[in-house]
């Protein structure tokens, strides 16, 4: 398990890595998500990152993973655009769990809207953003996020998801990321 001091630690890491972005609506973002409570919440009820600070962790292992592979590739994307991918991907799980014993959680509230629409509603509140950023975080669940897959809670279609990634080749890979992170980084 993460301890609480290292989660402290990488609040503050992050909070100040944001907050160096310049970019109007920045500093009331960060405090929007503190408010939120999102570098406490758990990133999952039951899956990835069901502890304290497990949103903030998971969001921090997907920056790494996918700053390295951009590297790796010698793709060019900002830092701050991945520092807004990363930590914005998942916003709407702020304030969306409450706990539910030790160690465990459960649903706060669901407003209907899908996973992906509204992270990118929260973020579009206090910054704008660019096209390839809101692709990127748009189509972040991959085939779990498409209407065929996902039912009433996907948020598009296999062809748009397969159009979204010949056209932004970063969203591949941020999902790829994301993915990866979820399945091998955050295992105790």
């Amino acid at each position: 398990m993460v301890s609480k001091e290292f989660v402290d630690k990488k609040t503050e890491e992050i909070k100040k890595e944001l907050l160096s972005i310049e970019r109007p609506g920045m500093k009331e973002l960060v405090e929007y998500m503190e408010r939120k409570g999102f570098f406490t919440a758990p990133a999952s009820t039951r899956f990835h990152g069901c502890f304290r600070g497990g949103l903030l962790i998971h969001s921090y292992f997907l920056y790494i993973q996918f700053m390295k592979h951009c590297q790796s590739y010698k793709l060019e994307f900002p830092k701050e655009s991945m520092l807004i991918c990363a930590f914005g991907h998942d916003l709407c799980k702020a304030g969306a769990y409450i706990e539910a014993g030790p160690g465990r959680y459960k649903w706060n509230n669901y407003n209907g809207k899908g996973h992906a629409t509204l992270s990118l509603d929260r973020l579009k509140k206090f910054i704008e953003l660019k096209p390839e950023e809101e692709a990127i975080i748009k189509y972040h669940m991959g085939m779990y996020g498409t209407t065929e897959f996902g039912g009433a809670r996907g948020e598009y279609s296999i062809k748009e998801l397969v159009d979204a990634y010949n056209n932004v080749k970063l969203a591949k890979l941020f999902y790829f990321c994301d993915d990866m992170s979820t399945q091998f980084l955050e295992k105790e």
